[in-house]
Order: C-alpha cells, then sequence, then structure tokens
C-alpha cells in the first residue's frame, strides 16, 4: 500500500515579474508525497495552465486504480511510443497537471529506490551548467539594473519580456547594457496586423522574438519568420510532440522553450530529443518553481541547446522550502543526491488531501 499525501506551499518571489499577460509576484505550488515501505517519493507542480484548486478536485476524486497507476514506474516503455505519451488527449489541463504530478512523484520514487539522481539517469557528466535570466516589464533604468545584476550573477542568455504596451525602450537599455544575447519574450501578446510595432522589435538586435503572438497562430509566426531577419521562438505554443511537429512542418519557429511545469518531465524529455531530430534549437524553460521542481530541469536543460532558466530558487524566491544550492562562480550546481532533486521541509507546507491506495 502506497499513502499519498498532497500539500500546497506559497512561494513568494523577492521581486515581482511583470510580463504581458501576468505579474508573478505570489504562487502556489503543489507537492506530492507518495510513501511506500522505506521509500517516499515527492513531486512538485508548479501549476503552468491550471490553478491548485482545480488539481486537487482531481486527485481528490481520481479512481484509486488510476492514481495506483500514476505512481508506477514512469520508465517502463517510456521512448518505444514518446508521441504516444507527449499527445495523448486529456480531459483537461487540471487532470493533465494531476498526472505530471504523480508522474514526478512516481520517477523520484523510482531513483531513490536505485539510489541514483536524475543526472545519472541520463547520463550527464558535468557537475554545474550555465543558465539564462529573465527581465521583466520595466522602465528601463529598472530593466538595465536587473540584466547587469543578472549577468554579474552568470547569467549567459536574458530574457526580456515586452509586450505592445511597453514599447522598446526598456529592451534598448538591456541591449546597450549588456554583452550577453538578448531574447525578447512577448508572451502572445502582439497582433499580427500591427506592422509597426513588430518592425520596431525585428529591427533590434535581439537573439529571437520569443511568441509574439497567441498559441495557435503558426501560419502567422511562419511570415514574420520568413520576412524577418530575426529569428522566431515559441513557448506556449510548445504542449505536446504533436504541437512541436506541426511548428516544425509549419516553419514557425527555430527555437523552442521546452517546459517541464507543462509537459512533465520525462514529455520534456521526448520533446528536447524530438527537437534536435526536427532541427530545432531548445532551451529549457522554468516557471518559478521551488527547489525539487527546479532541480529537474538542470539535466534536462544539460542535453539541450542553449542554458536554461534553471538557476536556483535562492535567486528569485524569499524562501525556498526544499534549499537548493545557488550558483556558484556563475554556474548552477546541478543536484546529485538520489531522486529528482531534494525534498522540502514539512513545516512549509500545508496538507491538502491524504489517500492510501493500493497494492
Amino acid at each position: 500500500m502506497t499513502d499519498v499525501t498532497i500539500y500546497t506551499a506559497t512561494l513568494a518571489l523577492r521581486d515581482a515579474v511583470t510580463a504581458a499577460d501576468r505579474v508573478h509576484d505570489r504562487r502556489t505550488a503543489l507537492f506530492a508525497r507518495a510513501a511506500d515501505g522505506d521509500v517516499v517519493g515527492w513531486g512538485e507542480s508548479a501549476l503552468a495552465d491550471t490553478t491548485a484548486a482545480e488539481v486537487l478536485a482531481v486527485l481528490a476524486t481520481m479512481p484509486a486504480g488510476d492514481v495506483a497507476a500514476g505512481l508506477g514506474d514512469p520508465r517502463h516503455g517510456h521512448g518505444e511510443d514518446p508521441q504516444r505519451r507527449a499527445s495523448e488527449p486529456s480531459a483537461g489541463t487540471a487532470h493533465h497537471a494531476a498526472r505530471q504530478l504523480l508522474g514526478a512523484t512516481a520517477l523520484d520514487s523510482v531513483l531513490r529506490r536505485v539510489d541514483i539522481s536524475f543526472a545519472e539517469e541520463l547520463g550527464v557528466g558535468e557537475d554545474a551548467i550555465g543558465f539564462a535570466g529573465v527581465v521583466g516589464i520595466d522602465d528601463p533604468a529598472g530593466a538595465r539594473d536587473r540584466a547587469i545584476a543578472l549577468v554579474a550573477l552568470g547569467a549567459t542568455r536574458l530574457r526580456v519580456k515586452v509586450s505592445p504596451a511597453s514599447g522598446t525602450a526598456a529592451l534598448r537599455a538591456v541591449l546597450d547594457a549588456v554583452d550577453v544575447p538578448v531574447v525578447a519574450d512577448a508572451n502572445g501578446s502582439f497582433d499580427p496586423g500591427d506592422t509597426a510595432a513588430l518592425h520596431a522589435l525585428t529591427s533590434l538586435p535581439i537573439a529571437w522574438l520569443e511568441q509574439p503572438f497567441a498559441l495557435g497562430a503558426l501560419q502567422q509566426c511562419a511570415r514574420l519568420a520568413r520576412s524577418s531577419r530575426v529569428r522566431i521562438g515559441l513557448d506556449e505554443s510548445v504542449r505536446s510532440l504533436d504541437a512541436l511537429r506541426v511548428i516544425a512542418a509549419a516553419g514557425a519557429a527555430s527555437v523552442v522553450c521546452v517546459k517541464p511545469s507543462r509537459l512533465g518531465v520525462l514529455d520534456a524529455l521526448d520533446v528536447l530529443r524530438t527537437a534536435r531530430a526536427l532541427r530545432l534549437s531548445s532551451y529549457v524553460g522554468g516557471y518559478f518553481e521551488a527547489g525539487l521542481g527546479r532541480a529537474a530541469l538542470g539535466p534536462l536543460a544539460a542535453i539541450s541547446d542553449y542554458d536554461g532558466d534553471v538557476v536556483a530558487p535562492a535567486t528569485y524566491l524569499e524562501a525556498d522550502p526544499c534549499h537548493l544550492d545557488p550558483p556558484r562562480d556563475g554556474r548552477q550546481p546541478l543536484y546529485r543526491g538520489p531522486g529528482l532533486g531534494p525534498p522540502p521541509d514539512l513545516d512549509a507546507l500545508e496538507v491538502r488531501l491524504e489517500r492510501t491506495v493500493g497494492p
């Protein structure tokens, strides 16, 4: 029998990050703990596309057999049909997030049972990797100062949030202040018909323009990619292997952001490997995770093309309940303990649901 406990934790950001579609300042994360004999596995869901209440409702009503199946070894059959794994339809994003949380917990349990890290499981030999940084929508001076601080910390690339209302002054200030590649991240906020605003962005020396349009506007992205000298990247549009293949077939982007918070850990691995086969560049995107979820991103980033959002939460959260080691000498150490990452402190969590499933 396996005892399953679901917790929530409130994560407060040290500094709010404003994007075109929302302000990231305080968020709720879900944690799952599965105890089976002497083995205790942990999982974290950063809730990129749903809410804690919705996922808790799914987990509370999910048949016990489905919960037990979700906690089975997720590696069984993995890689045999990755397209099915990352594209099978779900009843909704809350159901998808619930399965992701159980799957991460199961993977963590398996790794702890055999006493290896996720990095070892993937054959990643590096002890530390580079990382990127994000600059929210701000006035030019604030954006410049944030960019300089991130580069001083070690960031090898910056993603600067932009919107039609924010203009390009802050982006220009960042470009003038740092000597690392700078990406303009629009979070789907631009109208394909607003040629003046788009030209103002694409005329700047940015590394690429990320998610300029809503997630379904792939033909418009493809036209912009053909007509502009700037590379196009996609993030919110990368929701499955099927979606990735459509992006590649449409010529809608040359860079993709792969988010485990949206896809799940092993499905993100499938997407990264398929992106390489499709000759799409990739990086691993984060969603302000706590240390457990953030640690799992490191080994995935090590096999992607560009440094990703893997820097420890000590750099952006007021308190990380998992205490992931911070960057050292401009690089982020990979978690080398057993499992996906360091488990959270129980006193930082609130119990929301308890279930026992078997066998």
